[in-house]
């Protein structure tokens, strides 16, 4: 909202200003972030105070006893963060002249599953075209849509856009380190999930609500809850035995034949999770066309080959 309302104004937005704010916010230290930019700390300093008062805000709480962002400051260091990613994608494209680029957001399971088949495949088909994958929550690739920088998305929340005809259908599960549950009465009721100590995707996951209502706190004491803020970090969190989780159990299969992790029993279980192109870049429609084409492909040989936790459907 500031910022456009800036541009509004018919100010002219200094990136150089965003830039210094934004790796300011990120280094909390003015030092680094001018050997960073190759800046002196005075330019850093008056480039952030610049901005503070163009946008006639205070973003640094210079009160505080550490260095702290004010609520205006949070707000702007996201916005300032939009604008830098998409200044990063427009220099790409202008820049590379022998090369196209091609920016594909994946869903983390996704990542772990037909992700590397359909890069492999892209290669071998597609060799004039360089493919970046960005790997992250559904959040994090929804605002780097919002940047600009993603060509294509595959999430799990959104609507499908048209020109995909496809999803990917990944079974969830309880599952934890088989100590974590020994002599837990089988199978398990939300009654006595709750005992558990819980591995929980924070809140702006698509995982979190149905696990949250299935573990509705209200209704029992609180044990132990941990959370992670990406897949990789769950699995290792059930590995070390932070506690039980509901995971897409396809990134989990070795661990679960080995007998490393099981899956839990349970009376009420949760709906899978259905990950389809949720973006996709008209703009490029030749280039996304080819990728959504080897995209359905890894995926549909991928669920082929692993039909235990996932499966590929047909959209209509």
């Amino acid at each position: 909202m500031f910022l456009w309302g800036w541009a509004d104004q018919g100010r002219k937005m200094n990136f150089k200003q965003l830039e210094a704010f934004y790796w300011l916010s990120q280094f909390q230290n003015y030092r680094q972030t001018a050997e960073f930019l190759g800046l002196t700390q005075p330019a850093v300093s008056a480039r952030v105070q610049s901005l503070e008062k163009d946008l006639g805000k205070t973003l640094i709480d210079r009160d505080a006893p550490v260095f702290r962002l004010t609520d205006q400051g949070m707000e702007i260091a996201e916005f300032a963060l939009q604008f830098l990613n998409l200044r990063e994608a427009m220099n790409a494209r202008l820049l590379d002249k022998q090369k196209q680029r091609l920016s594909v957001g994946l869903a983390s399971m996704l990542s772990f599953t037909w992700g590397p088949v359909m890069l492999a495949k892209m290669r071998e088909r597609h060799p004039e075209l360089v493919v970046d994958v960005y790997s992250g929550s559904d959040i994090q690739l929804r605002r780097f849509v919002s940047a600009g920088t993603l060509d294509v998305t595959f999430t799990a929340s959104g609507e499908r856009v048209s020109e995909a005809d496809f999803a990917t259908l990944f079974e969830v599960g309880w599952v934890a380190r088989p100590d974590i549950i020994a002599g837990c009465e089988m199978p398990m009721s939300p009654e006595t999930l709750r005992e558990l100590p819980l591995v929980l995707y924070p809140k702006t996951s698509p995982l979190f609500n149905p696990v949250a209502e299935y573990i509705d706190e209200l209704h029992a004491p609180m044990a132990p809850r941990h959370y992670g803020n990406s897949l990789a970090t769950m699995c290792e969190l059930l590995r070390e035995g932070y506690g039980a989780s509901a995971l897409a159990l396809t990134v989990l299969e070795r661990d679960i034949a080995s007998g490393r992790l099981v899956r839990i029993p349970v009376t009420e279980g949760i709906a899978p999770l259905r990950v389809a192109c949720t973006h996709a870049n008209r703009a490029r429609r030749r280039q996304v066309g080819d990728l959504l084409a080897v995209a359905r492909e890894a995926a549909q040989a991928w669920c082929a080959e692993h039909p235990t936790f996932t499966s590929f459907s047909e959209s209509p």
